[in-house]
């Protein structure tokens, strides 16, 4: 430091500087340029290894109370996660929740992710499968502070219950007339509802709404009814439905998006509770 300070032709070098720094200084044309670019070198080593001053200790994360969800759970929520299907993730956090099961912490991070690009993950569901340390996880992140403080807002509510019609007679003239209507009829639905919705889907007025429609109807569709679907989509494949080819396609869109997602429910059911599935999957061969 002092040869930095008067200069090299005042004072010489140490000889007893480490064997990298006296090579730079062999390769320097200028001794007091390396001199002095060794110096800052010093200074900035003998800041970055010094201790802090003070330093408060961070808080500790929640433990874990609820068990992990299962390895088949995980394998479902990986697939709705890529790309992220946000209908399904919010059937996945809340059928976790009903279980009293936890997303991995493995899957903390593209949730979260998700969440804060979109207001439709629904965050009582999302805090309930996070669980407490999933949550304190989230607070961490500061580009994740609005979701955190959503998150924080109701954590151990239940999503609340949508109005319902129940004192409305549910006939598919009614629900062609309003389509949301089934979407307002209280659990659990009776056969000639999920007939009225099979209905409504099949008849093509939907349009463009009608995949993310009958993917609601799949959310809501009693798991029984599954073999109720299947022998309704048989009646309706036999029908010569009076559509355009492009209304036949979007009506066959709508069909698979509810099968599918009601059969995504059963696979969640059996992966939450350990159960084996015990009915077979529909095919649905081409109109």
């Amino acid at each position: 430091m002092t040869t930095g300070l008067i200069g090299t032709d005042r004072r010489p070098v140490p000889k007893d500087l480490p064997q990298s720094w006296s090579a730079e200084l062999d390769q320097a044309l200028d001794p007091a340029h390396a001199v002095l670019s060794l110096a800052a070198r010093h200074r900035a080593v003998d800041r970055a290894c010094g201790r802090l001053l003070s330093c408060s200790p961070g808080l500790a994360a929640p433990p874990i109370r609820e068990p992990i969800a299962s390895r088949p759970a995980h394998e479902i929520l990986a697939r709705l996660l890529s790309p992220p299907q946000v209908d399904l993730l919010n059937l996945w956090l809340a059928t976790a929740a009903e279980h009293g099961q936890h997303a991995s912490a493995t899957y903390w991070t593209p949730l979260a992710i998700v969440a804060a690009r979109t207001t439709e993950l629904d965050r009582t569901a999302l805090a309930a499968a996070l669980g407490d340390r999933g949550v304190w996880f989230v607070e961490q992140n500061p580009d994740w502070a609005r979701l955190a403080k959503g998150l924080q807002a109701h954590p151990n509510e239940q999503s609340s219950a949508e109005p319902n019609d129940s004192g409305v007679e549910v006939t598919e003239n009614a629900v062609r007339a309003d389509p949301d209507l089934i979407l307002r009829v209280p659990a659990p639905w009776s056969p000639e509802v999920t007939r009225a919705a099979l209905a409504v889907i099949a008849s093509g007025h939907l349009q463009q709404r009608a995949v993310r429609y009958a993917t609601a109807v799949g959310a809501r569709l009693p798991l029984k009814h599954y073999e109720l679907l299947r022998s309704n989509l048989q009646q309706i494949h036999a029908q010569e439905l009076p559509l355009t080819p492009a209304g036949l396609r979007s009506v066959r869109e709508a069909l698979l998006a509810l099968e599918r997602t009601v059969w995504l429910r059963i696979e969640m059911q059996s992966a939450f509770s350990g159960e084996p599935i015990m009915v077979q999957r529909l095919e649905m061969s081409p109109w």
